[in-house]
């Protein structure tokens, strides 16, 4: 189990939702969809957990 603080995955995903798309345009090597659904998924529990939402998401919804 990793032990993440709500600000590290907080951090973690605005890193990723900043840099991935110029990071997948710059590197002619990325070739597998297999590895952007892992980034993705686990960008979407990094948001979940810090709270993070990007400029084009929509707020996350609380949990009930």
């Amino acid at each position: 189990m990793i032990d993440l603080t709500k600000d590290e995955a907080y951090g973690i995903a605005q890193l990723i939702d900043e840099t991935l798309i110029d990071i997948i345009r710059n590197d002619t090597d990325i070739d597998s969809i297999q590895w952007l659904r892992n980034v993705i998924h686990g960008y979407e529990k990094l948001c979940q957990y810090g709270g993070y939402v990007g400029l084009t998401e929509e707020p996350l919804k609380e949990e009930t």
